[in-house]
């Protein structure tokens, strides 16, 4: 599958009036929920998905395995409603029987959360994170980099 199964690439922020600044002249312009369903994300040389800046963005029923850096990961919900970005029902897997040589010295993680607050994570299964460093769960997206400033502690509820 290339790099990424869904690459939300800057800035989705749904609004009611998507023409309208978030609160213009006339009023308000409030968020609306947008939902991503049923994704398969396999074998991607990087993400089976990433949401890069998001508004209420939810990812449903998504099923991920077998990808180099993450299932899942989101950068920044930006503008968001409190945990309204989400990942709901997902089954999430490191590695499986039929993995390659590439995945076998990685270190994937099953979801990396953004690097802003109030993010939600349900009714999520994980399996076979158990090789290398590989772990169900990483913080703060995009702070691997040597020019990342920031240095994560978010809240996150799971």
């Amino acid at each position: 599958m290339g790099r990424y199964g869904l690459r939300i690439f800057h800035n989705m922020i749904p609004r009611k009036y998507p023409c309208r600044d978030a609160t213009g002249p006339t009023g308000s312009n409030p968020l609306i929920t947008t939902v991503f369903n049923g994704l398969v994300g396999y074998k991607c040389n990087r993400n089976g998905a990433i949401a890069e800046k998001v508004g209420n963005v939810q990812f449903e029923n998504f099923k991920v395995a077998d990808n180099l850096l993450a299932g899942i990961e989101f950068s920044v919900t930006a503008d968001a409603d409190p945990f309204m970005a989400k990942i709901n029902k997902a089954l999430i897997i490191g590695k499986t029987d039929n993995t390659e040589t590439l995945l076998d010295r990685a270190s994937p993680h099953g979801i990396i959360t953004p690097r802003t607050e109030n993010f939600l994570i349900e009714n999520v299964q994980f399996y076979n994170y158990n090789w290398n460093s590989a772990a169900a769960l990483g913080s703060c997206s995009h702070c691997f980099h040597d020019s990342a400033t920031d240095s994560g502690a978010r809240t996150v509820t799971i």
